[in-house]
C-alpha cells in the first residue's frame, strides 16, 4: 500500500493511506465502466457485485471516480448523519449542469460559494413560513382545480369513466407550481374540463424527462471527453427538455424582470405583497441594495424549484396511491 505525505507546520508526517473497501478488479484508465455498460441496469450490477463479495460497502472505479455504495443501514447512517459535513456536497452530472444553467442554482449545485449565496437567498425569501403561508391558497387552488377535473372525467358518461389518476397527478404538481411561481393556472388557454391543454402537457413532461435523467448513469459524467460523441443519447433528450421548458419560462420572467426592475409597462409595483414566488426571486436585495440574483440565476432557481416541487409532490401522491391500492 502506498504511503503519501504532506507538511504539517514545516515539519513532515508520513500516513498511512486506509484501505478501500472491496470491490472488482478495475481495468485501466476506464476503471469498472465496461461491465457497467454491458451489464444495465447499472444498480442491478452493482447489487450483484456486493452480493458475489458478501459486502455492505464496495469501492468501485469509474474512470477517476471512486464509487462507494452501501447497503448497510448501520453504515449509510454513519455517512449520511455521523460524517454529512464530509458528504454534503454534490456530484456533477451533465444532468445537473443542464437544469441549473452551468450550477447557478441551489438543490443540484455542489458545496462552494455559489451554493451559500443562493441558499442565503432562497431561506431568507423562499422558503421561510410566512412566505409558504401566503400562498397557502393557491395550493388550495389547485387542489380544488384537481377535484373539479376529476370529477368532470367520471362524468363523461352516465356510468362513470376510468381516470388516469397518474396523469392528473402529474399535471396538478405542474399546476400547482406554475401558480405559486407565474401567478398563472396555464400557459395556454387549456382544456374546456378544466385539464391541461398541449402547452401544460409538454411542459410537465419535459419536466418529468429531466428528472428521469438528472442523476441517471451516464458515461461522460466519469469520461467527460466522452461526451462529444453522446453515445446513450441522453444529452440531446436532457437539452431538448430543457430547450422545451425554458420556452415556456423564459418570455414570462424575461417580461417580469423589466416590469419589475425597470417599472415599464401597466405593471403594478406591490410594496411588501409578491404575487409569486418570480416577483420574490427577482426583488431580493443584498447588503448594498442591489438584486441579489443575475437573470440566468433567476431562470435556473425557478427551474429546480419546479423540480424540487415535483419531486416531493409526486412521492406523496405514489404513497396515497399505494396506500388506497391495499385497502
Amino acid at each position: 500500500m502506498p504511503n503519501i505525505f504532506f507538511k504539517i507546520q514545516g515539519s513532515e508526517k508520513k500516513i498511512k493511506r486506509l484501505p478501500l473497501p472491496p470491490g472488482p478488479s478495475p481495468w485501466p484508465i476506464v476503471g469498472n465502466l465496461p461491465e457497467m455498460w454491458r451489464k444495465k441496469p447499472a444498480f442491478n450490477w452493482i447489487h450483484d457485485v456486493m452480493k458475489e463479495l458478501n459486502t455492505d460497502i464496495a469501492c468501485i472505479r469509474l474512470g477517476n471516480v471512486h464509487v462507494i455504495p452501501v447497503t448497510s443501514p448501520e453504515i449509510a447512517l454513519e455517512v449520511l448523519k455521523d460524517n454529512d459535513s464530509v458528504f454534503a456536497t454534490r456530484p456533477l452530472t451533465m444532468g445537473t449542469e443542464y437544469s441549473s444553467r452551468g450550477f447557478l442554482s441551489i438543490a443540484v449545485v455542489p458545496l462552494g460559494q455559489q451554493w451559500k449565496k443562493m441558499r442565503k437567498v432562497v431561506a431568507s425569501h423562499v422558503l421561510c413560513s410566512a412566505r409558504l403561508h401566503s400562498l397557502l391558497f393557491k395550493r388550495r387552488e389547485e387542489a380544488d382545480n384537481l377535484v373539479r377535473f376529476v370529477y368532470s372525467q367520471c362524468c363523461k358518461s352516465g356510468s362513470g369513466s376510468v381516470v388516469n389518476v397518474r396523469h392528473a397527478a402529474r399535471q396538478y404538481c405542474g399546476n400547482v407550481m406554475r401558480n405559486m411561481m407565474f401567478n398563472r393556472g396555464y400557459f395556454g388557454e387549456g382544456n374546456e374540463d378544466g385539464g391541461p391543454g398541449f402547452e401544460e402537457e409538454e411542459h410537465v413532461e419535459s419536466l418529468f424527462i429531466v428528472l428521469q435523467y438528472l442523476y441517471a448513469f451516464t458515461l461522460s459524467d466519469y469520461l467527460p471527453w466522452m461526451r462529444v460523441f453522446d453515445l446513450e443519447g441522453r444529452e440531446k433528450l436532457i437539452s431538448n427538455a430543457i430547450r422545451t421548458v425554458s420556452k415556456y419560462h423564459d418570455p414570462i420572467i424575461e417580461e417580469r424582470i423589466q416590469q419589475r426592475r425597470h417599472h415599464r409597462g401597466n405593471y403594478k409595483k406591490e410594496s411588501d405583497d409578491h404575487q409569486d414566488l418570480l416577483d420574490v426571486l427577482i426583488s431580493a436585495k443584498d447588503e448594498s441594495a442591489r438584486p441579489s440574483l443575475s437573470v440566468d440565476e433567476i431562470k435556473a432557481q425557478c427551474m429546480v424549484r419546479y423540480l424540487v416541487y415535483l419531486i416531493r409532490t409526486f412521492v406523496c401522491f405514489n404513497h396515497l396511491i399505494h396506500a388506497l391500492e391495499f385497502d
